[in-house]
């Protein structure tokens, strides 16, 4: 058995109904010098980060090792996600997740290809029992690797509570990763929250970046912001750990007005059903237009985040003239290291301000507690209630000159406000249109006028698909098949000398559906690595002898679209 390292935690945390003690011992799953380029709670696109990213210095192929004792409870095989990815559940009460392997120790491979091959999909999910496999600590249970949705060799590590399957902090587990790097705080947003606020005289939000003097960050340029009303305030922050330039999150966010504490923000535990709610964590439209990722220390009405703690008027600061607020941020990391930042609010009145204008008298608002509606000639829209996070003015427009398109480019919100349940959209096919109605389908469309595949479902003479985000909509067609193609194939397609035959796959519009391979009308496993347009056949496990051989690969697109190629290969 291989050493392992003590674990120290000495925290009770009750959101997720556990206690750790400093018994409790785990075995790193990597050999090498740690280094974090993910962190846990980090803000990714629409979720959060629910692990650790331990690079493996750009190489694929290192031990992974198992935590702790247990048995593989999961196997799931994916070409995107976590590609490959191994779920070991603990006596202890927890489960560890390991992903984007190259492949897993031979007795889990051995069994994951036999159920490959009886399905007849590279695409797999395994559930086992407690007896099936069952690992040591330290034992290897797979190879590091880049598979499915992985942006770089490295491993996607998780620890989980595995009755609830709530991802917990892996660093409250495990002591050996360096940091002594405070958190970095990179600017202060101030909001008015309602028509009779003020952020300096205007009914606008104001960024300030911050400079770091005097061992605290400070608004640049103004330590006094005079405002009034109901005022919200939001911070960007970014954190490193020691040895590694890879941008991460931070731990927790602290908020202080005259030294009582109103909001914080506690990032070591997120369960995955609250995950989507990071858009409303975040300043979404910030992000949209300038890609500052700026975390609110208030929270709107449809926030189901339990990430918060001391929360005190939803962290809504209400500002009196005349009043004087000392404000103070305090920023922590997963290893303690604080970062601080103050400022003074004061309360100004404007007698002279014109209030700022209300919405329209025909504006169309979408309340996020009630289902909205919206019919228009050619569109249906169909919202459920707490689908946005706050009320948000409905926005609609018809773009006629569409050239390209088979129906009109309908604007349908603005996709600076978040949706978090999926709409229904429903496009009606022209009359003129003479293109299948099952190569049709709903697109998005870029600000730079291209399409994008969306899906949807022909119903009558109606486009149906489900969408869970506002911008530009049209109808599009794919009567293209996918690409079928050897990918270095060595002369005549001899590959006797080589270990594996790699192909080019790729749908230019809807993308691909599925695949088969097949050698003398047998069916034959290819790995499929979506993001690079790769198939993947190893020679070895190939149910056929050596020789000369048929090779047959056949493709479909979302759309229905089909392709069969056909190759007379050596092995």
């Amino acid at each position: 058995m291989r050493s392992c390292f003590s674990i120290f935690v000495f925290l009770v945390f009750v959101a997720t109904g556990f206690a750790q003690t400093d018994d409790e011992r785990f075995c790193p799953p990597l050999k090498i010098k740690p280094v974090v380029s993910g962190s846990f709670g980090e803000i990714r696109t629409n979720h959060f980060h629910s692990g650790l990213d331990l690079a493996t210095n750009g190489k694929q192929g290192y031990r992974v090792y198992s935590s702790e004792d247990g048995f593989v409870a999961r196997i799931k095989v994916s070409p995107v996600g976590y590609g490959k990815a191994l779920y070991i559940q603990h006596p202890d009460g927890y489960t560890t997740v390991y992903g984007h392997l190259q492949r897993f120790a031979p007795e889990i491979d051995s069994l994951v290809r036999k159920r490959q091959y009886e399905k007849q999909s590279y695409a797999i999910e395994l559930f086992l029992k407690k007896g099936e496999i069952p690992v040591k600590k330290g034992e290897v249970i797979a190879f590091s690797g880049n598979s499915g949705s992985s942006g770089g060799p490295h491993l996607h590590y998780e620890i989980r509570k595995t009755n609830a399957q709530v991802p917990i902090d892996p660093l409250l587990f495990r002591n050996d990763v360096k940091d002594d790097i405070k958190p970095r705080i990179q600017g202060l947003k101030i909001y008015p929250l309602d028509i009779n606020s003020r952020i300096e005289g205007r009914y606008s939000s104001k960024y300030l970046p911050a400079v770091y003097y005097d061992n605290v960050f400070h608004p640049k340029g103004q330590r006094i912001i005079n405002a009034s009303g109901k005022i919200g305030l939001g911070i960007q922050v970014l954190d490193y750990f020691s040895g590694s330039w890879r941008k991460c999150g931070v731990r927790s966010v602290e908020l202080y007005v005259d030294s009582s504490r109103i909001f914080e923000a506690d990032y070591s535990s997120i369960p995955f059903s609250e995950t989507r709610y990071v858009n409303s964590l975040i300043d979404y439209g910030e992000k949209k237009r300038t890609g500052k990722v700026i975390q609110k220390s208030f929270v709107e009405p449809n926030n189901k985040l339990t990430v918060y703690k001391d929360l005190k008027n939803k962290g809504i600061i209400n500002l009196k003239p005349g009043e004087r607020k000392i404000v103070k941020y305090v920023v922590k990391d997963a290893a303690g290291n604080e970062s601080d930042l103050s400022f003074i609010l004061q309360g100004i009145a404007y007698p002279n301000d014109e209030p700022a204008a209300g919405p329209d008298n025909d504006e169309v608002v979408i309340a996020w507690d009630k289902p909205f509606t919206f019919s228009s000639d050619g569109i249906s829209l169909n919202i459920p209630a707490a689908s946005l996070y706050n009320d948000a003015p409905f926005y609609f427009e018809v773009d006629n000159d569409s050239t390209g398109f088979l129906s009109p480019v309908y604007v349908i919100g603005r996709d600076e406000v978040p949706v978090h349940k999926s709409f229904e959209l429903s496009i009606r096919i022209p009359d003129s249109i003479s293109v299948p109605a099952d190569k049709i389908f709903i697109a998005g469309v870029t600000a730079k006028g291209r399409p994008f595949y969306l899906g949807g479902k022909t119903v009558n003479d109606e486009v149906k698909a489900r969408l869970r985000g506002f911008g530009k909509f049209t109808l599009y067609a794919d009567t293209i098949a996918p690409v079928v193609k050897l990918y270095r194939a060595p002369s005549a397609n001899n590959y006797r000398g080589l270990k594996t035959i790699d192909v080019k796959i790729f749908d230019a519009m809807s993308g691909v559906k599925n695949y088969n391979c097949y050698i003398d009308g047998r069916w034959v496993l290819f790995e499929y690595d979506a993001k690079n347009n790769k198939l993947t056949g190893y020679k070895q496990y190939f149910p056929v002898k050596s020789g000369m051989h048929t090779m047959k690969i056949e493709a479909k697109d979302n759309c229905g679209n089909t392709v069969e190629k056909e190759y007379k290969i050596t092995l």
